[in-house]
């Protein structure tokens, strides 16, 4: 009886990890091009953003670090989605937009030192 009852438990076990790997998520591809325009030019600046999509929610991280900055992001409607004024951005700071199905999203940063515009496209 306790042969059974550990046979069917280990392929109830198997069971549940097959399904689990075939349920893994589709990988999608964001690209996110971003834009600045220094207003101060004592030292170099490269904004970047990573761009994830996941369970139909996106999320921004920054990889960069600004402060006193406002952030609009705005979807292909020109629907403003999310505005944050006088916010600090630093490195690893993450926005999120549900419903991420209206690619491409539209962001700008308005800083004192610099003004930064890009884009969101979904890669098919």
């Amino acid at each position: 009886m306790k042969a059974k009852l550990l046979l069917m438990l280990l392929f109830i076990s198997f069971s549940v990890c097959s399904s689990v790997a075939n349920h893994c998520r589709k990988k999608t591809k964001i690209k996110v091009e971003l834009i600045h325009k220094n207003k101060m030019h004592r030292t170099p600046f490269a904004p970047a953003m990573e761009a994830n999509d996941i369970d139909n929610c996106l999320l921004l991280t920054f990889q960069f670090s600004l402060d006193d900055a406002d952030i609009s992001i705005r979807d292909k409607d020109g629907h403003e989605i999310i505005n944050e004024q006088r916010t600090a951005i630093y490195e690893g700071k993450t926005v999120s937009v549900s419903k991420a199905d209206s690619y491409p999203y539209y962001i700008e940063i308005v800083s004192p030192t610099v003004d930064i515009q890009g884009e969101v496209i979904l890669l098919e």
